[in-house]
């Protein structure tokens, strides 16, 4: 799977960039402050302070999923909160342009951020924002995407639907050394879609790969309910050691005070196989287990919370 350093290095270049605009805020700026996503209000919600040496392998394997899933989402979200913090270096009515700026890791390149707002109606706002990157000295023509988002508000300007996009593929193809970063090397882009204006709330994140790494793709599906309680599925696709193309998935779900399940299934060829199951209390330790290799089972299935 793609570590929590996919976005982390591919997105660092931006940050710098974006530290040095001046000038003054206008009213009409909030609008566009407003619209870009938070990072507490995407991520995942499990506690993930507890861990104990007899933990429940897969509350593990979950708090593991969950932290990376976090940190993927903190990384993407970082370049707009320094957009929120800072004004932008020019105006043109609905739109704001941030740049461009000489990248700090590839001197030869420079950045921009540029969000158009758009009204649908007076309780809707439509907003796309995108980070391009370019070689310096060359002309408008030469931009290039790395990364691109939109946002639509529902009942107020904080909350709504939107998509982010971090397009490697793209600036790998025109000349970008995103590969400098070995995280990088196998990833084609990256997607995020989230929706927080009502429970449940819900985020998932798509990593795709080239056709020449052994792993294909993960996805990932997060849900927040409004008692706290919330459920993640992630899996992955690739190329098993014998050349099959296989897909696992482990679904788990939490109430908010802790308790949780867990299910692994390996799909090779379309054949469903339930691996293991794993159920686990407020201490993280499991009341119940189940593991198909060997037909162990441990505890009671009626101490499962789901």
């Amino acid at each position: 799977m793609t570590s929590r350093r996919l976005v982390a290095q591919g997105l660092a270049c931006t940050l710098v960039a974006l530290i040095s605009a001046c000038g003054n805020y206008s009213n009409e700026d909030l609008d566009f402050q407003l619209a870009l996503p938070q990072q507490e209000e995407i991520q995942a919600k499990l506690q993930v302070s507890l861990v104990r040496r007899d933990s429940a392998e897969y509350y593990m394997a979950t708090r593991s999923a969950v932290l990376t899933f976090n940190a993927m989402i903190v990384d993407l979200t970082s370049f707009v909160d320094h957009v929120r913090g800072y004004p932008p270096t020019s105006r043109n009515g609905n739109q704001r342009t941030w740049g461009p700026f000489p990248s700090d890791k590839y001197p030869t390149w420079e950045i921009r951020v540029v969000m158009t707002r758009s009204a649908v109606s007076p309780t809707l706002l439509h907003m796309d924002y995108q980070v391009d990157v370019r070689p310096v000295g060359q002309d408008d023509t030469a931009w290039v995407s790395l990364l691109a988002g939109s946002y639509d508000s529902r009942g107020s300007a904080r909350t709504g639907q939107g998509q982010i996009h971090f397009f490697a593929q793209a600036v790998r193809q025109a000349g970008y050394p995103i590969d400098d970063d070995r995280n990088l090397v196998d990833l084609d882009h990256l997607d995020v879609t989230y929706a927080n204006a009502a429970y449940p709330k819900s985020v998932t994140m798509t990593i795709v790969n080239l056709d020449t790494a052994k792993t294909k793709s993960g996805h990932y599906a997060y849900a927040q309910a409004q008692d706290g309680s919330g459920s993640m599925t992630f899996d992955w696709h690739g190329l098993s050691d014998a050349g099959v193309l296989v897909a696992a998935t482990m679904t788990s779900r939490w109430q908010g005070a802790g308790p949780g399940r867990a299910d692994l299934v390996l799909e090779p060829a379309r054949l469903a196989l339930t691996l293991g199951t794993d159920c686990w209390g407020a201490d993280t330790v499991a009341t119940y287990s189940y593991r198909v290799q060997g037909n162990v089972t441990l505890g009671d299935p009626l101490s499962c919370v789901f």
